[in-house]
């Protein structure tokens, strides 16, 4: 898994377009669950990390982090924008 910075843009790359949808889903979630110990939001914003396969270009999901009740980052998989 690489995350990169680019422009102020954090990008998860993992996996392969020739791995199967749920590998996708579980190197996903836990990359996403990585990020969520070290990104930075602030109160009201939702940060919102594409997720790409490291061999082409091909969008698995979108990570959204947000500050939940307690003050703790949570986040959400969106993978309803997949080019795969």
């Amino acid at each position: 898994m690489k995350t990169e910075n680019q422009e102020k843009e954090i990008v998860i790359r993992c996996g392969k377009t020739t791995d199967n949808f749920e590998t996708l889903k579980e190197l996903c979630e836990k990359e996403a669950e990585k990020l969520s110990e070290t990104i930075r939001v602030t109160e009201h914003e939702t940060v919102s990390v594409p997720c790409w396969t490291e061999d082409a270009p091909e969008l698995i999901c979108v990570a959204r982090f947000e500050i939940g009740n307690g003050g703790s980052i949570v986040y959400n998989l969106d993978f309803s924008e997949t080019t795969l």
